[in-house]
C-alpha cells in the first residue's frame, strides 16, 4: 500500500515532489542551497535522504524503498575518448541512486508526460487505462524491459495535461463576467468608435476581439488575387502602347518623359528609341494591333532581318520592365499581407451586438439552455463540451512548460500517447539520465546513507 496523500504539496515544508502541480513549482522555487554548516556527517545523510526521497517515490514506504535499492550503480565509460589520454569529465554516479525506480511502469508513465504526477499515474494503472505491449498492466510497480511499448488512453493523457475542468456554478460566474464587460464594450464602441478602435489595435493581437482571424486573412488573400490581377494587366503589349502614348506630342523626349517608370526609365526610353530610329508605325497609329504585331510576331514571320533584330531588342527590353513591375507588385502585396487588422470603418459596430446575461437556476438545472456567443468563446466557459472530463476546447495546464522535460531513455509519440521504454537509465561521464531536481552532493549523501545505514 502506498503512503497517504496527506498535505504532499505542503508550501511549509517546501519538499519538491514528482507532480506538476502548481505549488510543487513554487516549492522548487523557492528551495534555497542546501547548506551542510554545523551538522554531523549523518544529520547531513539524513537531510539528504529526506529531500531525495520526497522526489523519488515518495508514494513507497520506506521499507519498500530499501529492498528496491542496490548499490551497484549502472554507468559507461567512453573508451574511445580515455584511450586517447583526453580529459574526461567524472561520472555522477550518484545521481544513479534512484534509476531503479525509473524502470517501474509508474514512473515511466510521468517521465513521457501521460500523467502529471507519480500518484497519478498509478491511478491510470490501477483503473486498467494503461497497456505494456498490447496487454493491460495493473500493477504500478511492473518493471519494463528495454523494448516494451507503452500506451495510454489518449483521453487521460488530456485531462493529465490539460486545464482543469471548472464546475457548472464556476463557469457561469465567470461567463456572466465575461457577458458584463462585453456589453460595456460594445456601448463604449458604439458612443465612440474611433477611440474603441484604436484603443483595441494597440491591444495584442491575442486580445482584439474586434477584428476576427478570418477576416484577417480575407483581407491577405484579397491583397493576393489583386495582385495577381494587376500582373495580368501587365503585359509587353500594354508596356509598349503605354511608352508610345507617353511620348506622343512631346517635341523632346529624355529619361524625364518616362519618369512614371521609375528605375526602369531609361528602358522605356531605350525603346522608344529604337522605334524611333526605325520610324516604326506604331509611333503614329499607337494601336494594339501593330503592338501585338511587334511583340507577338515570331522570327521567321517578319519581312526583313532588320525588322526582326528591331523586335527581338525590343521585346528583351520589355520583358525586362515587366519582370521588375511584376516584382514591385509583390513586394506590395507581401506588405500587404502582414496586416494585422482591417483599415477603419465607423460600420465596424453594427456587427456588435449585446449579450444577454445567464439565467443560473436555468443553466444549472439544463446546461444544455446556456447559450454563450462571444467573439472569443463558444459555449459556456471550459466546458464547451460538458462531457469531456478536462477544460474544453483543451488547453494545456498551466506551468507546463517548467516540467517539460523529455528523458533520454524513452521515445515517445504523443500524437498517438506511445512510448517506447529503450533501456534502463544509465550515467556517463558528465551526464546522467536519470531526472531529479538536486545537485549530486546531495544525492552522494543519500547513497551514502542507505548504502551503509539504510541496508
Amino acid at each position: 500500500m502506498p503512503r497517504k496523500a496527506q498535505n504532499i504539496n505542503s508550501l511549509a515544508r517546501g519538499r519538491v515532489r514528482a507532480s506538476m502541480n502548481k505549488y510543487n513549482l513554487f516549492n522548487l522555487y523557492k528551495k534555497a542551497r542546501f547548506s551542510y554548516s554545523g551538522q554531523t556527517l549523518y544529520q547531513q545523510k539524513w537531510m539528504a535522504k529526506q529531500e531525495t526521497r520526497a522526489y523519488h517515490g515518495e508514494h513507497l514506504p520506506e521499507g519498500r524503498w530499501k529492498t528496491l535499492f542496490t548499490p551497484s550503480l549502472q554507468s559507461v565509460a567512453q573508451m574511445d575518448a580515455t584511450l586517447k589520454g583526453k580529459q574526461v569529465a567524472d561520472t555522477p554516479m550518484t545521481l544513479q541512486t534512484y534509476a531503479v525506480l525509473e524502470k517501474r511502469l509508474e514512473f515511466a508513465l510521468f517521465r513521457a508526460m501521460f500523467a502529471s504526477s507519480i500518484r497519478q499515474a498509478r491511478q491510470f494503472i490501477l483503473g486498467g487505462h494503461v497497456q505494456v505491449n498490447g496487454v493491460t498492466i495493473k500493477h504500478p510497480s511492473f518493471p519494463l524491459q528495454a523494448g516494451d511499448i507503452f500506451h495510454v488512453n489518449p483521453e487521460k493523457v488530456l485531462l493529465a495535461m490539460g486545464r482543469a475542468k471548472p464546475s457548472l456554478e464556476q463557469a457561469i460566474k465567470v461567463d456572466n463576467k465575461q457577458i458584463t464587460v462585453w456589453n460595456k464594450h460594445v456601448a463604449q464602441a458604439i458612443a465612440n468608435p474611433k477611440e474603441t478602435w484604436e484603443l483595441k489595435q494597440a491591444k495584442p493581437k491575442s486580445l482584439n476581439t474586434l477584428i476576427p482571424e478570418k477576416d484577417v486573412e480575407a483581407l491577405k488573400q484579397k491583397a493576393i488575387n489583386n495582385m495577381k490581377k494587376q500582373q495580368q494587366q501587365i503585359t509587353r503589349e500594354s508596356i509598349l502602347l503605354d511608352i508610345v502614348k507617353t511620348a506622343q506630342g512631346k517635341e523632346q523626349v529624355n529619361d524625364t518623359t518616362f519618369s512614371k517608370f521609375g528605375k526602369n526609365a531609361h528602358k522605356a526610353l531605350a525603346v522608344f528609341q529604337k522605334l524611333d530610329n526605325a520610324k516604326h508605325s506604331l509611333l503614329q497609329s499607337a494601336s494594339e494591333a501593330d503592338a501585338d504585331k511587334l511583340v507577338n510576331t515570331r522570327k521567321p514571320d517578319f519581312e526583313s532581318d532588320s525588322e526582326r533584330h528591331l523586335a527581338t531588342e525590343v521585346k528583351q527590353l520589355l520583358g525586362e520592365i515587366r519582370n521588375d513591375t511584376w516584382e514591385t507588385l509583390r513586394a506590395q502585396a507581401s506588405e500587404n499581407q502582414d496586416i494585422s487588422s482591417p483599415p477603419y470603418s465607423p460600420d465596424y459596430t453594427k456587427k456588435l451586438k449585446f449579450h444577454d446575461k445567464l439565467n443560473k437556476d436555468a443553466v444549472l438545472e439544463d446546461e444544455s439552455v446556456a447559450q454563450v456567443n462571444l467573439p472569443w468563446q463558444q459555449g459556456l466557459f471550459g466546458r464547451q463540451d460538458p462531457t469531456k472530463k478536462y477544460f474544453t476546447p483543451w488547453t494545456p495546464r498551466a506551468f507546463i512548460g517548467a516540467f517539460a522535460i523529455l528523458p533520454a531513455h524513452i521515445e515517445i509519440n504523443f500524437a498517438t500517447c506511445h512510448a517506447v521504454y529503450m533501456r534502463d537509465p544509465i550515467a556517463r561521464p558528465g551526464h546522467s539520465e536519470v531526472i531529479t531536481p538536486f545537485p549530486e552532493h546531495l544525492h552522494q549523501r543519500a547513497y551514502m546513507y542507505y548504502a551503509r545505514k539504510g541496508m
